[in-house]
């Protein structure tokens, strides 16, 4: 789950960088940099937390999933540009639902 959570902080960080230079003539990604940097803190604070064997990490686990779907769900609308996000986005999820279980 860590190394999935940190896959997927730095492709939502590259995916934000893409999305916030197109955002200055588009803002139709606008979506994709709102999920994009809500992945990166969910994704950050969950790896604090698994490092700290904290009790609160299977329900932060589980939200966790649910912001990184979200995000998963904006970047395949984009799929040039985002590929690398939504597979990293689906992959994390999947672990995070993995330990929410």
């Amino acid at each position: 789950m860590r190394e999935s959570c940190g896959h997927c902080v730095v492709t939502a960080n590259e995916c934000l960088r893409h999305c916030i230079g197109m955002a200055m003539k588009d803002y139709s990604m606008t979506g994709c940099v709102n999920t994009a940097y809500q992945v990166v803190a969910a994704c950050d604070a969950l790896q604090a937390l698994a490092a700290v064997n904290s009790p609160q990490v299977p329900a932060f686990a589980k939200a966790t999933a649910e912001i990184c779907a979200a995000c998963q769900k904006e970047c395949e609308k984009y799929p040039a540009e985002c590929k690398d996000c939504a597979e990293s986005c689906k992959t994390c999820a999947d672990e995070c639902r993995k330990i929410s279980a």
